[in-house]
């Protein structure tokens, strides 16, 4: 009995320090998140985001979100870098119908997939053509399939050239304007300086594609023509998937190692780290590159691609959307943290920190925004060689075939012709 007594009274007391505990907390979530002193009715969401956050800017906009916002919670669901890799964690939530995901992150290469699949909600009477007039015209676009808005742009993305001015001075060179010439300016300094020529991200991977469509493009190929017939074998088309590995085999500008390397910050860490010469990336680089633990701070700048001789420069298109989920209990809700989002405040502070670019056009004359990032001058220049990947709703399965027959041929496996002539048959067969 008397054991039996003191259970009871540990019991007790346990219950009593628990209950002090839960009564002095409020049951709410500390205030370190930014999702504290929130109303009881609060609406969680769920935001998808990249798990890379440069300068830690997202994380930042969504504390203060939460702090401005009584009535909503923000919380992220972070994604892989590697786009391909986060194209299927998405569709995976999407298509099981999952309440865990009510704002999706969607490559600007995905809206007709996820339009087509019924996995978004139109957005045409929230995202107005008025509203729609404040964005940049090639990236609302791009969030555009049969006739209806599915998302908001976001963060205006380009794949150009990044290179080491201090170098280049040194040795007394231009920015090339040709592959030819770029690869000749490579191989000198490389081996004067003991560094790369070129860090690239050509694994497997959707990234595999962004590089492949700039010499693509640059030799004048294409993956269909005007009329949707499949040229991915073209002489062009083979003339510069050859000269890719050529860079790797014959050239030797570019470490066998890029063919295992999937995302952009595994050719943009070595290039930081003052190891290359030339990287071509996103525009996230700069502000990564301006840090003060930088070993090239000071030292890079921005141009377009190279072309080949007779063709033209080709710099990849990206951007990243946010779009509705059609599963979401709480789409009202979720639209208030996409316009909050994506708002010239909130795109300015990120902009001004060092996050990612955003879409507002009236960021890109804004003299805060010119003077903390002044390479946008550049880059803005840069969209004039702008290079588009296809648009197909089928796109994400013409990707992933694409890329294992483009990097069948530079890891040697097949040749550049072999490569796209098995690449060819198989999109003649997608529908």
């Amino acid at each position: 009995m008397a054991k039996t007594l003191k259970r009871l009274s540990i019991f007790m007391l346990l219950f009593s320090l628990l209950l002090v505990s839960a009564c002095s907390n409020g049951g709410e979530k500390s205030s370190g998140d930014g999702n504290a002193a929130k109303d009881e009715n609060s609406v969680t969401i769920r935001m998808a985001v990249f798990e890379n956050d440069p300068n830690g800017m997202m994380e930042k906009a969504r504390q203060k979100f939460n702090e401005e916002n009584d009535d909503i919670t923000l919380e992220f669901t972070p994604m892989s870098n590697d786009a391909s890799q986060m194209h299927d964690q998405t569709v995976t939530q999407l298509s099981a119908g999952s309440e865990n995901l009510d704002i999706v992150n969607m490559d600007v290469v995905w809206t007709a997939e996820f339009a087509e699949s019924g996995w978004l909600l139109p957005l045409d009477d929230r995202f107005t053509k008025d509203l729609q007039s404040n964005y940049i015209a090639r990236q609302v676009d791009s969030v555009k399939y049969n006739d209806k808005t599915w998302a908001v742009p976001w963060f205006n993305d380009l794949h150009p050239l990044w290179y080491r001015t201090d170098l280049l001075e040194k040795y007394k060179k231009e920015v090339p304007e040709t592959y030819e010439e770029a690869v000749e300016v490579a191989q000198e300094i490389s081996e004067k300086e003991g560094i790369q020529g070129f860090t690239m991200h050509w694994g497997r991977s959707e990234q595999l594609i962004v590089s492949f469509t700039e010499f693509l493009h640059a030799k004048g190929g294409d993956f269909f023509d005007k009329d949707g017939n499949v040229t991915i074998n073209s002489p062009e088309a083979v003339e510069a998937l050859q000269f890719m590995v050529d860079m790797i085999d014959k050239y030797e500008v570019v470490s066998s190692s890029a063919i295992g390397h999937s995302t952009p910050e595994d050719s943009r860490i070595p290039f930081t780290q003052g190891q290359a010469l030339f990287n071509p990336n996103w525009g996230y680089v700069y502000s990564i590159n301006q840090a003060d633990d930088s070993a090239v701070k000071d030292k890079t700048w921005v141009a377009s691609n190279f072309m080949f001789e007779g063709g033209q420069k080709a710099n990849s298109v990206g951007g990243w959307n946010f779009a509705i989920s059609s599963s979401s209990k709480h789409p009202d809700e979720a639209w208030k943290v996409i316009e909050w989002f994506t708002s010239f405040d909130n795109q300015k502070e990120m902009l001004v920190g060092g996050g990612y670019a955003g879409t507002q056009l009236a960021l890109y004359e804004d003299a805060d925004v010119i003077e903390a990032a002044p390479y946008l001058e550049e880059y803005t220049k840069a969209f004039e060689d702008a290079s588009v990947r296809p648009s197909h709703p089928q796109y994400s399965k013409m990707s992933d075939i694409a890329q294992s027959s483009i990097h069948q041929a530079l890891s040697g496996e097949l040749t550049p012709k072999e490569a796209l002539d098995e690449l060819a048959k198989k999109l003649e067969k997608i529908e």
